[in-house]
């Protein structure tokens, strides 16, 4: 199913790219955005997703209700975002890209990324600021796609075909229902404390995460998958469950997602989000939604068994 990308992109093209960011950022405290922190407490937030994701909208609604509590907020189509572009009753949260320059080599990033939009002091312009985005890991193919759209296509005629993989062909690994609600958790409650996290953001629950001791850590099955698929381990690696020492479970991302959104649930899950040059690894407790773990590697891409283990290092340096 295409979307209508005229009207998409003539409202996307109007916003300007985006600054390197996290797996979840958000911009509550900063000087320029604390006006329109209290603006964007006054609209309806607009969800788009993935057109695949439209076979489980009422999960998706129930994922959004069970945490975003900032703003009223409704699900909509991809092509209806331009019949809101106008109005300031709004704020939108849609799948977005970004450039981001390493020495000499520019890198693709994607992003899930919620926007405000007001008047301008230009006349019929409408400026945009980015109060928090959730950084995406996309899939080889994806990037072999996107890539080959960047490199064979003018600056504008690639921003429409980007639109258009991102919402129709795109896969996302660490992206579902369930993995939404704990992103959103983040940003709801940060914002609604006019709060501030960036790029580098590393953190562990002193209370939270040493009940891994007695607990299962669950690692959705795509961590696995990507790994196995990376260039040869060294040959120092060892199995996952000899170096994290406690009680370690792969699933998949469907069964993961029925016990992160089971009211009776109670679990912490590993998510790995690979950007184009480093990686975030964290740790969500599905009880409440809460952040209990996370790091931040620069330069250091590749899923490693020795992030398992820095996971079982933090946990014996907090007991």
């Amino acid at each position: 199913m295409l979307f209508k990308k005229r009207n998409l992109v003539i409202y996307l093209m109007m916003l300007p790219g985006l600054s390197a960011l996290a797996q979840t950022s958000y911009f509550g405290n900063t000087a320029t955005n604390i006006e329109k922190i209290e603006k964007f407490k006054k609209t309806t937030t607009l969800f788009t997703l993935p057109y695949s994701g439209y076979k489980e909208i009422e999960k998706y609604n129930e994922a959004i209700k069970k945490v975003w509590t900032v703003t009223p907020f409704k699900i909509i189509k991809p092509e209806e975002l331009a019949t809101y572009q106008r109005s300031t009753d709004y704020s939108f949260f849609y799948l977005d890209s970004y450039r981001e320059q390493i020495d000499t080599i520019n890198n693709l990033n994607l992003v899930y990324g919620l926007k405000v939009i007001s008047p301008s002091i230009k006349p019929d312009k409408m400026e945009e600021i980015t109060l928090a985005t959730i950084t995406l890991f996309p899939d080889a193919l994806t990037n072999l796609q996107m890539t080959f759209i960047e490199q064979s296509n003018t600056k504008r005629a690639a921003r429409s075909k980007l639109l258009s993989l991102l919402y129709n062909q795109a896969v996302f690994f660490n992206w579902s229902p369930g993995f939404l609600s704990g992103y959103l958790k983040q940003i709801n409650d940060g914002l609604l404390s006019n709060q501030t996290r960036g790029l580098d953001y590393s953190f562990y629950n002193t209370k939270r995460l040493p009940q891994l001791v007695n607990e299962t850590l669950y690692v959705p099955e795509y961590v696995r998958e990507v790994f196995s698929s990376q260039t040869a381990p060294s040959a120092q690696e060892t199995p996952a469950e000899e170096q994290y020492r406690y009680k370690l479970k792969f699933v998949s991302n469907e069964i993961l997602d029925s016990l992160i959104l089971n009211k009776d649930s109670n679990i912490k899950y590993l998510v790995y989000t690979k950007r184009s040059s480093d990686k975030i690894i964290s740790i969500y407790d599905s009880t409440d939604g809460l952040l209990i773990y996370q790091i931040f590697s620069f330069q250091s891409p590749n899923f490693s068994m020795s992030d398992l283990n820095n996971i079982k290092k933090t946990i014996k340096l907090i007991q």
